[in-house]
């Protein structure tokens, strides 16, 4: 099994003992849903294994920043990874938008299914060509222009990449992590190495 794989399978293991940890001291209402804790996990990795051009990374003493767009269904397991990980050298922040404006300066941006189509296509449009690593959950989210896309195949949760998009946003996506994704359009633009993180 690739190195990635190994990883993420750890990091699985930890987002859902993280969220196990925190439904015990809520309400017993309050379950962490395991396909959030899976997703949490892997956006951490699309973080470490995705290639960001110079003029848009974090500079030194900068966050690593992650929007939630519209909703939050994580309901703190980012939070959880940002206290114990970076992403190259770099501090995780984690921020919630409810506007297009509000983009800016984000590093990856996660669209829930919850968020209405008009304001899923406001920010596709808002975003377009700019490098920003756009991930959603909707059924047709990375052929409307997404970056990358979770969805759910044999109750495993698997994720897809536009290659045609993640070119024209300047995104270098390592060969290791795309190994394990479906790949959609005619481009991939790949980065040799894993995260130096």
């Amino acid at each position: 099994m690739p190195r990635l794989g190994w990883a993420t399978a750890a990091l699985i293991v930890w987002a859902g003992a993280a969220g196990a940890a925190r439904a015990q001291s809520a309400s017993p209402t309050a379950v962490i849903d395991r396909e959030y804790a899976i997703k949490a996990a892997f956006l951490y990795h699309f973080c470490t294994y995705v290639e960001w051009p110079a003029e848009a990374a974090p500079q030194k003493g900068e966050p690593f920043v992650i929007g939630i767009f519209f909703a939050d269904p994580f309901e703190g397991v980012l939070e959880d990874i940002a206290r114990s990980k970076q992403v190259n050298g770099h501090a995780i922040s984690i921020r919630r938008l409810t506007t297009t404006d509000e983009i800016a300066g984000c590093h990856l941006l996660f669209i829930p299914r919850s968020t209405p189509p008009e304001q899923q296509e406001a920010v596709l449009r808002a975003i377009r060509g700019q490098p920003l690593l756009v991930v959603g959950e909707a059924d047709d989210f990375i052929t409307r222009g997404g970056g990358a896309q979770f969805f759910i195949e044999g109750n495993k949760v698997r994720f897809a990449f536009n290659a045609d998009v993640t070119q024209e946003n300047q995104l270098k996506i390592s060969s290791k992590l795309l190994s394990l994704a479906k790949i959609v359009g005619r481009h991939v633009s790949a980065k040799p190495t894993g995260p130096s993180s």
